[in-house]
């Protein structure tokens, strides 16, 4: 008789933590799809933010570009205005991809 009560016992402890963790999985799970789900949402909203940008930066001269580079606005933005400026032949293409600012004054340099 006691032979049964412990193999009961040890059965309902089975069964008990199988189900303790497939719950925990399932929240674990959850709160990844939730991250998964913010991190989406975060770059799509940066990748709309960045066309806006895009969009907005009409380099038609030098002056344009200049004014752009020396902005306080963020890399991305300013290296694809110089990206810009190089494929409408504003400016020649530099060597230097350290920064937009160092980009962009090598290139007048070189236009010079």
């Amino acid at each position: 008789m006691k032979n049964i009560i412990l193999v009961f016992i040890v059965f309902c402890l089975t069964i008990f933590s199988a189900y303790f963790m497939i719950t925990t999985d399932s929240e674990q799970e959850d709160k990844k799809d939730s991250k998964q789900e913010k991190t989406e949402q975060a770059s799509e909203k940066k990748e709309k933010t960045q066309k806006k940008e895009e969009k907005e930066l009409d380099i038609k001269t030098q002056k344009d570009l200049s004014e752009i580079i020396y902005s306080k606005k963020d890399e991305q933005t300013k290296m694809n205005a110089y990206n810009e400026a190089i494929d409408k032949g504003i400016i020649p293409r530099s060597n230097n991809y350290q920064e937009a600012v160092y980009a962009y004054e090598e290139s007048v340099w070189m236009g010079n």
